[in-house]
């Protein structure tokens, strides 16, 4: 497995960005007596290998949710951390091979990284809860699991207190991201908005796409788009296709289906039944 298709930026001391191809970026975070590694992509690569040639240090990895691109890649390490409202198996399923695959970008196409580099199996994996609040000591650095069900029905903010640094996953992003498979409604982010602002008040910013910084001022901004999307849009729809609001734009945007504003009994279980049937036929 290729090792080369990381790209490594040191963020802060012992803090490190690893790029899988402009995919989605995994944060390793290197105390006195372990690391933690937070989010661990499609794993189209070595990505143990690649984590060792930053450090030695005992490993734990954990995951901001279960989306393949931010959990794909725990098939490498045996046991990953996952909050505990997405172990179960109908997320599971979601990190299997065939829908790894579907998760590849063109832009790791044009780097030479096929269908056949997303290999090995999730089922592998042991996967141990995460609890809201749990804390993770690395010698001398604390860091905090914090529940915010916006993105998922998981969700996770890790937060480096002694560094102030805050490790989103997709919770928030420059196009953020409520128009993915599994995404929570619309309405659910709007109600942790407020919250996640707060939560990570003097804390920098990172997330798990493009370059990975993240201005406070764009959540707030996103906030805003998000109440003027549902005050324009009082109740679902049938338009199940995403789209970007005010318009797609990589430096800020909102993505939603107009499906997906508001949960509903009947969407939970459409979902339910979905997953039944592709893990169980």
């Amino acid at each position: 497995m290729n090792t080369d298709i990381y790209t490594v930026e040191e963020i802060a001391p012992g803090t490190f960005r690893l790029d899988e191809c402009g995919r989605d970026n995994c944060y390793l975070l290197c105390g006195e007596e372990r690391a933690l590694l937070i989010d661990c992509s499609l794993g189209a690569g070595d990505l143990l290998r690649a984590v060792r040639r930053l450090t030695d240090l005992p490993l734990t990895v954990a995951v901001t949710h279960t989306h393949g691109d931010h959990a794909g890649g725990g098939y490498q390490f045996g046991t990953i951390h996952v909050p505990r409202a997405e172990t179960h198996d109908s997320f599971r399923g979601q990190n299997l091979r065939v829908f790894r695959r579907m998760l590849l970008s063109n832009r790791m196409k044009r780097q030479g990284i096929t269908k056949k580099n997303i290999r090995g199996s999730i089922r592998k994996t042991a996967w141990l809860p995460i609890d809201d609040g749990a804390v993770f000591d690395l010698g001398g650095r604390t860091v905090r699991a914090v529940s915010v069900p916006a993105h998922t029905i998981g969700g996770t903010v890790f937060l480096d207190e002694t560094n102030r640094l805050a490790f989103l996953g997709d919770t928030a992003c420059p196009v953020l991201p409520m128009h993915t498979y599994r995404a929570l409604p619309l309405s659910a982010w709007e109600a942790q908005g407020d919250r996640l602002l707060a939560l990570t008040d003097g804390y920098a910013l990172w997330c798990g796409h493009g370059d990975g910084r993240l201005d406070r001022a764009l959540i707030e901004k996103q906030l805003g788009w998000v109440r003027e999307i549902l005050a324009a849009h009082p109740a679902n729809e049938a338009e199940r296709k995403a789209v970007f609001y005010p318009a797609f734009d990589p430096a800020g945007c909102v993505g939603f289906r107009p499906a997906n504003l508001y949960e509903t009994d009947k969407r939970k279980g459409w979902v339910k039944e979905t997953w039944n049937s592709i893990l169980h036929g």
